[in-house]
């Protein structure tokens, strides 16, 4: 009888210490492992290169025998033309980790369109040298990939030729510079209604005008027309937006590079009910940045015609200011709000 019980005794004993060494192995896999993912660079321009970069850590002095990593891209990326095929959008690797080491993965993707890419997720699972136990973790990451847009076509060489970045009459102008404000004057005959200084005005009981710093960096608007014509809701034509973001992050960059600041403005929200998109001209830290950013996640659909949006822009827009309309088809009304900003002193 006893005899009898030796093989399910044996088969008990076998599943406890699978069941011990499970257990085991689960603590110890993990632990003095960490693990972090990035985008390197974080923000790029279409066509540039961008690696996963991913850094694994192994901080004790049991090795890792056998580790799988999973790397699974979202929508828009692809791996790099040097990877290998595989049955999923993402990447796969096989790796062994000493004790007290580390290793650093640098994994190649392409991009396809603009805008704002999160990973789908980042799975590390380790085994041990039979492959028999193996215990795996999710890596919750907030890696953010930025892609800026670069223009689908070039731009025409005769409306580059017009446009006054890199010129050398904008470098030799003063501009008034609207963030540093520098005291008000008494009202002269011509100036604009939006340069007086009411409270002051109501103060000395006469009008005053106010002063701002002198400054050679002149500001310009970057107006987007994102409708192919007017009205914009039977001209929606992503192919065009898309066109017209790409001209403008050209011409943004154009005029950064010549010391304009430059501002956004777009017939389009970001969020329904939250305004249209704008982006005021600064020359503040980090706004080159920003605005590139707003270009990067702007949507492709217009939501409103823009001769109202450049006519409410226009009253706020300073003289000698530059604004640059883009558009691929713009309407009639379109066409007589850039009269009047010219007859209003607007370049």
């Amino acid at each position: 009888m006893a005899a009898a019980n030796i093989p399910l005794l044996t088969w008990c004993v076998a599943v406890a210490l699978l069941a011990g060494l499970t257990g085991l192995w689960e603590r110890l896999a993990w632990r003095g492992v960490q693990v972090s993912v990035r985008f390197r660079p974080a923000r790029i321009f279409g066509g540039e290169p961008v690696d996963v970069v991913v850094h694994i850590a192994n901080a004790k002095r049991l090795p890792l025998p056998l580790a799988r990593l999973t790397v699974r891209l979202p929508a828009g990326l692809m791996p790099g033309w040097g990877s290998a095929p595989s049955t999923f959008r993402g990447h796969y690797r096989r790796l062994f980790l000493p004790g007290r080491s580390e290793t650093v993965l640098e994994l190649p993707i392409r991009v396809r369109n603009r805008g704002e890419y999160r990973l789908d997720g980042v799975e590390l699972e380790i085994s041990d040298p039979f492959d028999l136990l193996s215990v795996s973790r999710t890596i919750e990451e907030e890696a953010e990939l930025l892609v800026m847009p670069e223009p689908r076509i070039t731009a025409p060489v005769p409306i580059l030729r017009r446009l006054p970045f890199g010129a050398p009459s904008p470098a030799a102008r003063m501009f008034e510079d609207r963030e540093r404000f520098a005291g008000v004057r008494p009202y002269e005959p011509g100036d604009p209604l939006n340069r007086i200084h009411w409270k002051l005005t109501a103060h000395a009981g006469e009008l005053q005008t106010k002063l701002f710093e002198p400054t050679r960096s002149a500001d310009v608007l970057l107006v987007l027309d994102l409708a192919g014509g007017e009205p914009f809701w039977d001209n929606v034509f992503p192919g065009i937006a898309e066109d017209v973001i790409g001209w403008a992050s050209v011409i943004g960059r154009r005029a950064f590079a010549s010391g304009w600041r430059v501002g956004l403005l777009a017939n389009t929200h970001f969020r329904r009910g939250r305004g249209l998109l704008r982006v005021p001209a600064s020359s503040a830290r980090g706004h080159e940045a920003a605005l590139f950013a707003a270009l990067a996640r702007m949507p492709a659909e217009p939501t409103a015609d823009l001769a109202p949006v450049l006519r409410e822009a226009g009253r706020r827009l300073a003289g000698g200011s530059t604004a640059v309309v883009i558009s691929a088809r713009p309407g009639p009304a379109l066409r007589e709000e850039v009269g009047r900003l010219r007859r209003r002193g607007a370049e």
